[in-house]
């Protein structure tokens, strides 16, 4: 009879872990409800946005040259993916952009992104002033118009391989969610 009772307990623990298995193995694919991009105090910003990007003189706010389109991905856990459609940037000369957020108030977010410039190009005005390989920046406050549409400004700054800066900019950007 021990050996029966056992058995019993054994094989309910063994349709537990079972049960528990599949039921992660169901849910892996979807978001936890506390992640959805309806809750939570971050969740608003988590999504894929198409971004529009103005270059702009620092001094002045004039726009400098056409507007420029990106990809934004706000990921869940404050990190962000960023593919940017310039045309100063020779065809593989930047990789796409990696970075992290943060909320700072209610609607108001701060972007830190870096991208990779692969090599070097000469300047070719109006349309590019010319790139060195290293890297580039850029810190962005977003703050959220409503649940589809943002406005962001802030700063980009160009680094060659040894660490020094060669170019610091401004720019303001307009974003819609893309569903």
């Amino acid at each position: 009879m021990e050996q029966r009772t056992s058995s019993v307990v054994v094989g309910r623990r063994a349709l537990v872990v079972v049960a528990l298995a599949v039921a992660l193995v169901a849910s892996a694919g979807r978001p936890a409800l506390a992640e959805s991009s309806a809750s939570g105090p971050n969740a608003a910003l988590v999504g894929v946005w198409g971004v529009e990007v103005t270059r702009r003189n620092c001094a002045t706010n004039e726009p400098m040259g056409p507007p420029f389109n990106s990809l934004v991905t706000f990921h869940r856990g404050g990190t962000l993916s960023e593919t940017a459609a310039s045309l100063a940037f020779a065809i593989g000369q930047r990789s796409p952009g990696t970075g992290t957020w943060t909320r700072q108030r209610p609607r108001v977010y701060l972007q830190r992104m870096v991208a990779l410039i692969l090599f070097d190009t000469p300047p070719n005005l109006p349309v590019s002033p010319g790139f060195f390989a290293g890297w580039q920046t850029v810190t962005h406050t977003v703050e959220l118009s409503d649940a589809d549409h943002f406005t962001s400004d802030g700063t980009n700054e160009f680094y060659k391989l040894n660490g020094e800066v060669y170019r610091t900019g401004c720019s303001t950007a307009i974003g819609q969610r893309f569903e």
